[in-house]
């Protein structure tokens, strides 16, 4: 026994050292049933003067066996058998046993190296408990002429150690005496034995290795050498948008941002495409020339300071944030100004101060003339058959020169907008030049063309379009 426990010392130390190279995919405990052919023979180990010598003959052992894994290339195995032994010798000496059988529980313990998925090496001690001997003829052993219990020690071979089925074949050295040496059977008869036979697993498996140590097997884990959950099929929890933050923690898994932000862009809170870290106007859409914030607007008007002319002056849009214009320079911007281009007063809505109301006569009679000033199709020509009625307005202002006058040009609808503007003002200016060539000073006309803007009649008829295309001079001191 003592030698027996040295042994299972040793393997185990071997085992140590072997394990420092260790596989990544273990065993289970496994067990099964096993069934074996057992050809055995008596041996007798001492004096032995009539040459007594045993056939080899054939019996059988089945039981069932459980593996315990120590390591990925060592496992212990400890099998129950009903054994049964047949010997036969055809010494006519006297024998202990000339034909019989002999039906042991055997328990043999395996100490397994794994070589391989392959092979592996087993060795280990036996224990056999006899039950039963059949004497069969040629001798009187009696089962009292044995000993109940006897050691062995066995070495051998197995195929697929860990498949559904595993062949197996092993020595087995009797080390203790089978009979009760006396003197009427002085011999020693220790038995050996050759085990060739089947192993069936009914439980256990291979687990497959895991690499990288988190739970799910290299053949399932879609990153076997990170560790990662099984819900990712062993990777890692995503990260999407590659900012450090995973999926699960990011509150934004499709935008790159900041743990600041769990996982989220920094906020631009007015939209300006600056975020609010830089953003010096974080509520107010700027630009990132002035560090988020608005264009400036100096003067308050509206109009920020890159489309303001003036910049420095309140205006409007109109007048690209300059004021209101003031052409004569009387005070009364020209939007107010009834006499823009003439200095007046605001009593008299910008125009000069009036030494009296013209007389519903005089501007009847300059109206009458005005309405007979014709030019030549769309052109600023004037036609002669005006001249007689601007020869009466140069009469009424040679006989007033205290009087002024404004020339207005209007125009129909048809054609351009802007274009009507222009042939509006050439129009009165036209008219003026006439007054002028005919000795009445400048400075007493004024002329202003209002395009289609003003018009007197329908434009959609022939009538209302000819009525529209006038000049109307206005009187005034």
């Amino acid at each position: 026994m003592k030698k027996t426990f040295l042994f299972v010392l040793c393997c185990c130390a071997i085992n140590l050292i072997y394990a420092q190279n260790i596989v990544k995919e273990h065993y289970t405990v496994s067990g099964g049933l096993l069934g074996a052919a057992n050809f055995s023979q008596f041996r007798i180990t001492n004096d032995n003067p009539n040459n007594i010598d045993y056939e080899t003959k054939t019996g059988w052992s089945a039981g069932g066996w459980v593996n315990f894994p120590v390591s990925n290339n060592f496992s212990i195995e400890p099998q129950v058998m009903h054994s049964s032994y047949r010997y036969l010798t055809n010494s006519t000496a006297n024998v202990l046993l000339k034909d019989g059988n002999i039906t042991y529980i055997s328990v043999p313990l395996l100490l397994k190296f794994g070589l391989s998925d392959k092979f592996a090496i087993t060795a280990g001690p036996q224990v056999d408990f006899m039950s039963k001997v059949k004497n069969n003829t040629g001798s009187t052993a009696q089962e009292n002429d044995f000993n109940q219990t006897s050691f062995s020690g066995f070495a051998g071979l197995e195929i697929l150690p860990h498949g559904r089925v595993t062949l197996f074949g092993r020595y087995i050295h009797g080390f203790s005496n089978m009979n009760e040496k006396n003197e009427a059977q002085p011999l020693e008869y220790k038995n050996q034995n050759i085990q060739a036979g089947l192993k069936l697993k009914l439980f256990g498996k291979k687990v497959p290795a895991d690499s990288d140590g988190d739970g799910v097997s290299d053949p399932n884990d879609k990153c076997p050498n990170v560790i990662g959950l099984a819900r990712y099929d062993g990777c890692p929890i995503p990260d999407t948008d590659g900012d450090g933050i995973n999926d699960e923690l990011d509150k934004c898994p499709g935008q790159a941002g900041t743990a600041k932000y769990d996982g989220c862009p920094i906020p631009d809170t007015d939209g300006d495409g600056i975020n609010d870290e830089l953003d010096k106007c974080p509520n107010q859409a700027g630009t990132a020339k002035y560090n988020g914030c608005p264009i400036p607007d100096t003067d308050g008007d509206g109009i920020n300071d890159e489309l303001d002319k003036c910049p420095s002056q309140a205006g409007t849009a109109k007048y690209d944030g300059c004021p209101v214009p003031d052409r004569d320079g009387d005070g009364i911007n020209d939007e107010l100004d009834k006499c823009p281009d003439v200095a007046g007063i605001a009593a008299n809505d910008g125009c000069p101060e009036t030494k009296g109301e013209v007389s519903d006569k005089l501007t009847r009679v300059v109206n009458t003339n005005a309405q007979n000033i014709v030019f030549t199709g769309t052109t600023v020509t004037l036609m002669t058959k005006s001249n007689a009625s601007l020869n009466n307005i140069v009469k009424i202002l040679n006989e007033n020169p205290d009087l002024k006058a404004k020339i207005e040009g209007h125009t129909d609808n048809a054609g351009d907008d802007a274009k009507n503007m222009t042939l509006s003002t050439n129009r009165a200016e036209a008219v003026k030049t006439y007054l002028v060539n005919k000795g009445i000073s400048a400075d007493r006309i004024t002329t202003e063309g209002f395009g289609e803007t003003m018009p007197i009649a329908d434009n959609t008829t022939a009538a209302g379009r000819t009525k529209n295309r006038r000049v109307e001079i206005k009187l005034m001191y």
